[in-house]
């Protein structure tokens, strides 16, 4: 399991998976699942498409990675997100969804 949050750009692959590589597009997604707002770490587009349509996102958790092919940008921002995000997570009125 991946410890700290991934930076924006960052490429994995999911366990369990077929091996497509996913791009990390979007984190603490808030999503509408089963009429109950519930959030995951990350929301990725697949590589090479990307995001054809908002329904190509996919939503998975720090659990749920397997493999980090490529780490993506960080600087002092994206590290003082990583640093807060759990704080962040702790404070959310939304329950995590699984994958």
């Amino acid at each position: 399991m991946v410890e700290r949050i991934l930076p924006l750009g960052s490429v994995v692959c999911l366990k369990n998976g077929d091996g497509t590589e996913l791009m990390i597009v979007a984190r603490a997604s808030v999503v509408l699942e089963q009429d109950r707002e519930i959030y995951y770490d990350y929301g990725a587009v697949v590589i090479p498409q990307g995001m054809v349509t908002p329904e190509q996102v996919f939503f998975f958790n720090r659990e749920n990675v397997e493999t980090i092919i490529f780490r993506g940008f960080e600087n002092k921002a994206e590290k003082k997100f990583a640093e807060y995000y759990e704080e962040m997570l702790s404070q959310s009125p939304y329950s995590k969804g699984e994958v």
